[in-house]
C-alpha cells in the first residue's frame, strides 16, 4: 500500500489534488472562497477523471480480492500460496492493501466537499441550478467514505475538512455512520426527484452517467439497499425502513439495467501503460474453484471469463508441438484431460505437492521439440481484459498470444471499471426476497434471481466485446437458467452472485464475510467429485480451504489499521482511541490494528 500521512497532507494543506483531464484543467488549490474563475462542473470532471484507475493501486488492490476469493492464484511451481492470508496463530496478519483512506483525504473526499462547498456559497438562483452537480457530489463522496469505513471501520467523517474548527478530528465508526451515510443518500435522492429547472447540464463532464439524473437517483437508492443490507445481522429493522422508504417515497428507483449499472469510464491514460497492472496475465492463474464450477455447470460465461490454455489449434506453440514433438509429448496431447482448454490453479500451498499433479504446480508445461523445448500454458489465465486493456499483452507478436485474439489500440478499447452493478442490485434483491418468504420491491425472488443471472452474462457479453474478448459477441446464455433455475436456497443465490462479481471482487470478499458463501471445502489429492464438492455440478459454488500441510490459513477479514494507513502523527491521539474504541464495542476487532483476521463491528 502506498504510505501517506494522510491528515498531515490531506486535512491540513486543503489542496485539491485534481487530476488533469483530458482537456487543459488548470490545478488549482481548494479554498472554497477563492474558485470565482472555475466552474464547480469542471472541478468535478477534473476530479474525477479516472477515479480509481489514476492511483494504479487499487487496480492491483482487486488482485488481492480476487485472491482471497479464489479468482486468481498466483503462478509458479514454488509461488508463496499462503502470502496473502492470516496464519491464526499469529496476532498480525497482510490485507489487501487499498489505498481507500489516501484517495478519499487527498482526493475524492476533499474534492467532493469543496465543490459541495463551493455551490453552498452561490447566491440562490445561481445554487439553484446546480442541484444536480450537488446531489451527485454526495452521493460520490458517500460512496467513497462508506468504503473506506466499512473495510477499516473508523475514519474522521462528521469534523474532516475543517480545518478551522477541527484541526485534530475525531474518528467517526461503522456503527453510527451506516445511518448517517443513508440520511445523507436519501437526501440526495430527493433532490434528484424534484430538480429545478435550468440545471448545468454536465453530458461529457460526468464521467459516470453522462449527467443523466435518474440514473444518479437510482444508484444513491440502491447504495441505500446494499448498505442497510451489510449491517442487517445487526439492525435487520434499518434494512425494512430503508427498503419501505424506497418503495414508497421513490416508487421502487433502483438500478434496473445494465446501462444504470454504477462505475467510471476512463480516458486512455493509465490502461495503455501494462507495466504493473499487467500482473494479471503475468503472475496469477485462473483459480482452480472458480473455473471447476463454471466447467461443471456448463456456463457460457467461461469463454468470456477465463482465457483459454494452450493446449489447442489456435496457439502457435500448440502447433508446434503437435508437428514436431518428440514420442512422450504426442502421447500427452493425445490424453482427452490434455484437450481440455480450461485449468486453474489450486489456491492452497499445499497443492504444489507433486500428488496435485499440473493443477497444482507452473502454468507452464515443457515439451522436447526436435533440438529445443517448447513450453505450453497448460493452466488458464483469469480474462484480464476487463482489467487492463488487451489482457496485459502487448504486441501481436507476442509468442504466447492466441491466433483468434487481437491487440487493439488505445482509441479503441474504452474501459469502464464497475462498483455496483443491475447484476449485484437482482441478486441482493433475490437474497431480501427469499429472506422475506415473498417479494421485494414488488418482485418475488425467482424473478430477481433470473434478472440477475441474465444481466451478469449481458454484462460479461457487451463488455467482451467491447475489450476484445475472443468471440464474446456470438455466445449466448442458452438454456443455462433451465438447467441452473432458482431453486429457493440462498447457496443458489450467493454462488451466482460470487461468479458475477469477478470484475468486483472486493464485494464479493464483503459478501463472504456477511454470508459466509461461498463456503470452504477441503481438497486433496486424488479425491472425486461428490456431492457437496468443487466441481459437483449441483450449482452450488465452494472454495477450497487454505490448507498448507498442517493448518488451515484465514483470509483477512479487515485492512490493517496504522498510523500509516489511516491516520497521521499529528492526530495520534484520536487515532489510537479508535481502536480502543472499536475493541470495546467488540472483542472480536481483534488483539491489534494489525490483527487483520479480526473482525469490523458489522462483521458479525
Amino acid at each position: 500500500m502506498k504510505k501517506l500521512n494522510i491528515f498531515l497532507i490531506g486535512l491540513l494543506t486543503l489542496s485539491v489534488l485534481a487530476q488533469s483531464c483530458k482537456k487543459d484543467f488548470i490545478a488549482i488549490n481548494t479554498d472554497p472562497n477563492k474558485l470565482d474563475d472555475v466552474q464547480p462542473q469542471y472541478l468535478f470532471s477534473g476530479a474525477t477523471i479516472d477515479l480509481d484507475d489514476a492511483s494504479r493501486s487499487q487496480v492491483i488492490a482487486r488482485y488481492n480480492f480476487m485472491i482471497f476469493m479464489q479468482y486468481i492464484v498466483p503462478n509458479g511451481a514454488n509461488a508463496n500460496l499462503g502470502a496473502k492470508f492470516c496464519d491464526p496463530s499469529l496476532a498480525t496478519g497482510p490485507d489487501a492493501g487499498v489505498a481507500y483512506y489516501s484517495d478519499y483525504y487527498n482526493g475524492i473526499g476533499v474534492n467532493m466537499n469543496r465543490i459541495i462547498a463551493k455551490i453552498d456559497g452561490m447566491p440562490a438562483d445561481q445554487k439553484a441550478s446546480y442541484t444536480t452537480l450537488r446531489s451527485i457530489c454526495v452521493i460520490l463522496d458517500t460512496y467513497h467514505a462508506w468504503r473506506t469505513v466499512d473495510i477499516f471501520g473508523a475514519m474522521p467523517y462528521t469534523q474532516a475538512f475543517n480545518v478551522n474548527s477541527y484541526s485534530l478530528p475525531a474518528y467517526d465508526y461503522d456503527y453510527n455512520l451506516y445511518k448517517t451515510f443513508d440520511s445523507k443518500l436519501k437526501q440526495a435522492a430527493a433532490a434528484l426527484q424534484t430538480l429545478p429547472a435550468g440545471q448545468v447540464v454536465l453530458g461529457n463532464q460526468d464521467f459516470f452517467y453522462g449527467g443523466d439524473a435518474p440514473s444518479w437517483l437510482a444508484f444513491a437508492n440502491t447504495l441505500r439497499i446494499k448498505i442497510a443490507l451489510r449491517y442487517e445481522k445487526r439492525d435487520a429493522a434499518n434494512l425494512a425502513s430503508v427498503l419501505n422508504d424506497i418503495s414508497t417515497n421513490f416508487s421502487g428507483s433502483v438500478i434496473s439495467s445494465n446501462a444504470q449499472s454504477f462505475g467510471v469510464n476512463h480516458s486512455q491514460a493509465y490502461n495503455n501503460n501494462v507495466d504493473d497492472i499487467n500482473a494479471i496475465q503475468t503472475s496469477y492463474d485462473a483459480g482452480y474453484a472458480f473455473v471447476e464450477f463454471l466447467k461443471s455447470t456448463n456456463d457460457p460465461r467461461l469463454a468470456l471469463m477465463v482465457r483459454q490454455n494452450d493446449m489447442g489449434a489456435n496457439s502457435a506453440a500448440y502447433q508446434n508441438v503437435a508437428a514436431n514433438g518428440d514420442a512422450q509429448a504426442q502421447t500427452f496431447l493425445a490424453q482427452p484431460a490434455n484437450k481440455i482448454r480450461y485449468y486453474g490453479k489450486h489456491a492452497f500451498p499445499a497443492s504444489q505437492d507433486p500428488s496435485y499433479g499440473l493443477t497444482g504446480g507452473d502454468r507452464y508445461v515443457p515439451f522436447s521439440v526436435g533440438t529445443g523445448t517448447q513450453q505450453l500454458d497448460y493452466l488458464s489465465l483469469i480474462q484480464g481484459r476487463y482489467f487492463v486493456k488487451n489482457g496485459g499483452f502487448k504486441t501481436q507478436s507476442d509468442p504466447l498470444l492466441h491466433s483468434n485474439e487481437v491487440i487493439a489500440d488505445g482509441s479503441t478499447i474504452k474501459m469502464r471499471s464497475l462498483w455496483l452493478t443491475y447484476g449485484e442490485t437482482c441478486f441482493m434483491m433475490a437474497e431480501i426476497a427469499q429472506k422475506n418468504g415473498g417479494s421485494a420491491l414488488g418482485k418475488p425472488a425467482v424473478t430477481w434471481y433470473n434478472n440477475g443471472v441474465q444481466a451478469s452474462f449481458d454484462q460479461y457479453a457487451a463488455a467482451g466485446a467491447a475489450v476484445g474478448v475472443p468471440n464474446a459477441s456470438t455466445i449466448t446464455i442458452g438454456d443455462y437458467l433451465t438447467r441452473y433455475p432458482y431453486d429457493g436456497t440462498l447457496q443458489r443465490i450467493f454462488s451466482q452472485e460470487w461468479v458475477h462479481l469477478m470484475v468486483q471482487p472486493e464485494d464479493a470478499y464483503a459478501m463472504w464475510k456477511r454470508t459466509g458463501y461461498p463456503q470452504f471445502v477441503d481438497y486433496r489429492a486424488g479425491q472425486p467429485t461428490t456431492p457437496g464438492n468443487i466441481g459437483d455440478g449441483s450449482g452450488t459454488a465452494y472454495l477450497e480451504n487454505i490448507w498448507n500441510g498442517t493448518q488451515n490459513l484465514l483470509i483477512p477479514r479487515r485492512m490493517s489499521f496504522t498510523l500509516n494507513d489511516a491516520g497521521s502523527t499529528l492526530n495520534g491521539t484520536n487515532f489510537f482511541n479508535a481502536i480502543t474504541a472499536m475493541q470495546a464495542k467488540d472483542a472480536s476487532y481483534g488483539a491489534s490494528g494489525l490483527d487483520t483476521k479480526g473482525r469490523i463491528w458489522w462483521d458479525h
